[in-house]
């Protein structure tokens, strides 16, 4: 039977970050009718009893509670997610979210109150609301990712943020940690389980493909923290190549088979992440891309 919303929380060894975001579901104006934990922890969470008290019917006593263990991949987690999901309306969290306890009864509102948008996010209440005007002014000349921005695709195809914006508006891009879609347009569009691990761009990939024919929406009413934890993450280097990989990857899969002329703003917005870790002295980073693009190509090569 179909439920008016469900939550589907992906997860990997995070039991206290998951903890706190259960917390904050729980303590919703709105709960939602199903909560789904995705779970690929070496050890089953279901077995701590820390998870048990605060996954329970006591917590959630107007909700349907929904335990899957798999194995790990966040692309292949949501998909396991939207394949039980019963839901209209699927939301994505990250598991090191805190939401505002209005946050899905002013999600919930906004599709009822637009019917024509698929899908949605709301506003990130922690991202750094004081950067500079140069670094602004350096990731918009390199077409890069930024926030407190339109909330589109740069020509080349780096996606910008509307976090930190005060208005309600149509977006291409909506972020990983707090995504939603109605569940009909789920049928036809998945996570891309090419994306490994936990999976950069993975967002960016589905709103994309979502947003060339539907139209998703920015919410800045729906609030949230994301404290993006240090659990369970790679190291500098591995998390930089994952990300020049997956860009170019994203690029030559949704951007450069509409015009091949996007090409040379694909290597701007490379040249421009170069020169960022160059004049930040980062060179971690400036290797991870490095190794990004050398494995990317080198697998282009044997495809042939």
């Amino acid at each position: 039977m179909e439920t008016r919303e469900s939550v589907v929380i992906c997860t990997r060894n995070r039991l206290t970050d998951l903890i706190a975001c259960l917390d904050s579901l729980a303590c919703q104006t709105y709960p939602p009718q199903e909560l789904i934990v995705v779970d690929s922890s070496d050890v089953p969470l279901q077995k701590e009893k820390q998870f048990q008290e605060h996954f329970n019917e006591k917590q959630f006593l107007a909700t349907q509670l929904r335990y899957i263990h798999t194995s790990p991949g966040l692309t292949r987690q949501r998909n396991v997610g939207i394949a039980h999901a019963r839901g209209a309306i699927i939301y994505f969290f990250d598991d090191d979210v805190i939401l505002e306890k209005e946050y899905l009864s002013a999600m919930n509102e906004a599709f009822e109150t637009h019917p024509g948008y698929v899908g949605g996010m709301g506003d990130i209440t922690n991202i750094n609301r004081n950067v500079s005007a140069r670094y602004q002014w350096f990731r918009r000349f390199f077409l890069l990712p930024r926030e407190q921005a339109s909330g589109n695709f740069t020509w080349s195809g780096m996606p910008t943020h509307a976090f930190g914006t005060n208005k309600f508006k149509q977006v291409e891009v909506v972020g990983g940690c707090c995504m939603a879609f109605r569940k009909e347009v789920l049928k036809t569009q998945k996570f891309d389980e090419t994306f490994q691990g936990y999976s950069y761009m993975e967002d960016a990939d589905i709103a994309r493909r979502i947003s060339q024919k539907k139209q998703l929406f920015y919410n800045p009413k729906a609030r949230l923290q994301h404290n993006e934890s240090p659990v369970a993450r790679e190291k500098e280097t591995v998390v930089n190549e994952m990300f020049a990989y997956n860009y170019s990857y994203l690029f030559f899969k949704n951007f450069y088979t509409h015009s091949r002329l996007l090409m040379f703003a694909y290597w701007w917005s490379m040249f421009g992440l170069f020169m960022q870790s160059i004049v930040c002295l980062n060179f971690q980073q400036f290797k991870g891309y490095c190794q990004g693009l050398y494995r990317f190509y080198m697998l282009k090569k044997t495809q042939k």
